[in-house]
């Protein structure tokens, strides 16, 4: 979302979006202090907005950030005047991005070098403020990063006050997990924990020598072994992240072996496929595969694991490249700004029910696309038995 005020002057800000429908032209209409909540908001009007704080008047208003601001939106504004959403007040679902910085340096990373190192995310109370912005009846909270946990104080201190402030939240951290392989962290988070927390971990190789190259951390296989143990044995939930690439493909069968061996308790695998952005699009010859090839390269280990009772979901997938028995494991994974469609996708039958692709990937593979027929969408649950069976022995469907 590229949204801008035209000749701000305001200054850096964090507020809540609030929508009037009364023109603000002149002199917009001023919030109380008692009316703000005791945080910043806008007040914006189809061709004016104003800050609660200082009453610091912003004219005139762009149509695109009348048309795209929702009331309950969170936003920040810089020193030029480009806005970026922290919260959609349309969703009850949040996003807690506390740190570009990370420890590892993945390959496949869709984050470039650049932006982890200049990405340091909301100041402590800024974060302070953004989680009391939220609504209270959120349902549903990501932290991430970077790594989240390497801003380990602002980490803990978030952690505690989702765990008061939203009970009833499903919370997803997206971890490298290689600071839960220190025992006392993990006791400091487990002192005010989420009530109904899942803690999602990549993992790349069922071995240290290909993991560490993919992460480009040496040591990272085993820290992030010791902190998936670790949380598993305290009853926290895990979700394991597969990122597949040619770099890893050959080896998730044995990944999968892996898995069933030492994290059999698991919550869920999801095998995802690849953004190409940052890291991915610079190493893009090396990693990347078309999505029937990265779903081939899945299919074994998928099987796997579900002989053995571990729950798969597959992300970042579109439909016509997965077998159809495996569609119900698909999920709209991509964020909905960057989705995109090819224009064969036009005549697919499943269109509303596929996640698509990343824009940039539609960019930069152009890939070959095969619409589904209606007909194909009506599979009864014996066809899709038959379907996986027919997986299993090897089988065209």
């Amino acid at each position: 979302m590229n949204l801008y005020f035209r000749d701000y002057h305001a200054g850096s800000r964090l507020a809540l979006v609030r929508r009037v429908d009364a023109p603000a032209s002149g002199n917009p209409p001023v919030l109380r202090s008692e009316e703000a909540g005791g945080y910043e908001q806008l007040r914006l009007a189809r061709d004016a907005a104003c800050f609660a704080s200082d009453h610091a008047a912003l004219a005139p208003v762009n149509r695109e950030v009348w048309q795209q601001l929702a009331d309950g939106d969170i936003i920040t504004v810089n020193e030029e005047g480009l806005v970026h959403r922290l919260f959609s007040g349309r969703e009850r679902a949040a996003t807690v991005y506390l740190t570009g910085h990370c420890n590892s340096n993945c390959i496949m990373c869709p984050v470039s070098d650049e932006e982890r190192r200049t990405s340091g995310g909301l100041a402590d109370e800024a974060m302070m403020a953004y989680l009391q912005m939220l609504p209270a009846d959120v349902r549903h909270i990501t932290v991430t990063g970077g790594e989240p946990t390497l801003r380990t104080a602002l980490f803990l201190r978030t952690m505690r006050t989702i765990a008061v402030r939203f009970r009833q939240a499903d919370v997803l951290l997206l971890t490298n997990g290689r600071s839960f392989s220190l025992q006392g962290f993990l006791q400091e988070l487990l002192h005010l924990c989420p009530a109904h927390l899942c803690v999602a971990i990549p993992l790349h190789a069922p071995e240290a020598g290909l993991h560490d190259a993919i992460t480009r951390a040496p040591g990272s296989f085993v820290q992030t072994n010791e902190g998936i143990g670790n949380l598993l044995a305290q009853g926290i939930a895990v979700e394991l992240r597969v990122v597949v690439s040619r770099k890893n493909a050959a080896y998730l069968p044995e990944l999968a072996d892996f898995i069933v061996a030492h994290y059999p308790e698991v919550h869920v695998v999801n095998f995802i496929g690849l953004e190409t952005r940052g890291n991915c699009a610079r190493h893009l010859q090396a990693l990347y595969l078309d999505a029937p090839a990265a779903f081939r390269a899945v299919q074994p280990a998928v099987l796997k694991l579900m002989e053995h009772g571990i729950d798969v979901q597959l992300y970042n997938f579109p439909l016509c490249a997965v077998a159809p028995g495996f569609w119900e494991i698909c999920r709209r994974s991509i964020t909905p700004e960057k989705i995109r469609y090819a224009l064969a996708c036009g005549d697919c039958a499943a269109r509303p029910y596929c996640g698509g692709f990343f824009q940039t990937t539609l960019a930069m593979t152009k890939p070959h696309v095969q619409p589904i027929p209606r007909t194909a969408l009506f599979m009864d649950n014996r066809d899709t038995q038959d379907a996986h069976a027919s997986e299993r022995s090897g089988r065209e469907v």
